[in-house]
């Protein structure tokens, strides 16, 4: 009965000690999950700023670049279609001043230093000029502003700088093409070039400007060749005539002053009565045939004294 007893005891010890065991095992379950837990919640606490960062540096990027395009379209910059559009608009300029400079349309002027190739109306087309060994072609657009240079060194490399409203837009070594911002010896360059290529257009404009100017000072002057009184109008190449230069003059002397003054620069007359008339005048040349002679050989107050004999006569 003793033993029993005693079994009984230690069986309950055991199972208290069981029990004791298995509480201890749930509490430390317990407290290892809530700590796992607690873990996990830190490390994505700490790991959801840093994909955060990283987003926020994305978009700030994002936001840094598209700011810098509008700024660069506020400054009047042009996007790389922009460039390549205003770029192949010059190429095609390029080909039809090829094509320009070996027609009759072309008027060529050449020096020692340079060629120059411009339009009937004297506008520039196309400037070739040799400097030390370099060779510099000037391509200029229909307002006769600079819009391309081709440069070719001694050494036949080549260097392509396109521009728009005086700036450089494009630059190429070879082929390769390179959109601003440019190289600090290209942007310099490019500038000098540019400087230079108005600078030639500058001379040739004032030359031109020059000339005219001389001939309508003393347009005509050099083909006088005798007295005054050899012409009814001795001042209609000098000046612009008045209602009195043409008082008393019959319609036949009106014809006679106002073919006058296209006598004075060699035409030759289909009128057999004006051809033997002017053949009279010791100061008359004949050199250009009436289909060859151009009006444009006139200075502005010879056209205009034509105009306004022929409304009297």
């Amino acid at each position: 009965m003793a033993k029993q007893k005693k079994k009984k005891k230690t069986g309950l010890v055991l199972a208290m000690l069981a029990c004791l065991v298995l509480v201890a095992a749930i509490i430390a379950g317990c407290i290892i999950y809530m700590n796992l837990d607690k873990d996990s919640g830190t490390r994505a606490d700490e790991q959801r700023p840093v994909a955060e960062d990283i987003g926020e540096q994305v978009k700030s990027f994002e936001e840094a670049q598209s700011g810098e395009q509008k700024e660069d379209s506020g400054n009047g910059q042009m996007d790389s279609k922009q460039v390549d559009a205003a770029v192949n608009e010059i190429a095609e300029r390029w080909n039809q001043s090829s094509s320009f400079i070996r027609s009759s349309d072309c008027t060529e002027y050449s020096d020692d230093a340079r060629t120059d190739y411009y339009d009937k109306d004297g506008k520039a087309v196309r400037f070739v000029q040799e400097n030390d060994g370099d060779t510099f072609t000037y391509l200029f657009g229909d307002d006769e502003k600079l819009i391309y240079i081709y440069e070719r060194d001694s050494e036949g490399q080549t260097f392509h700088y396109f521009y728009q409203d005086g700036s450089l837009i494009c630059y190429r070594s070879g082929m390769g093409r390179n959109y601003a911002p440019f190289e600090a010896d290209v942007q310099k360059n490019a500038e000098e070039y540019y400087q230079n290529g108005m600078s030639l257009l500058s001379d040739r404009l004032m030359d031109r400007k020059e000339e005219e100017d001389k001939k309508d000072e003393d347009d005509g002057e050099d083909l006088i060749e005798g007295n005054p009184e050899d012409y009814i109008l001795p001042e209609s190449n000098k000046r612009l005539l008045t209602e009195e230069d043409l008082k008393g003059l019959s319609s036949e002397q009106l014809r006679l002053a106002r073919n006058e003054i296209f006598a004075r620069h060699g035409r030759i007359f289909g009128s057999s009565d004006l051809q033997d008339y002017f053949e009279s005048k010791p100061w008359y040349k004949g050199t250009a045939d009436a289909d060859d002679f151009q009006d444009s050989s006139l200075s502005e107050i010879e056209s205009k004294n034509v105009e306004f004999i022929l409304e009297h006569e």
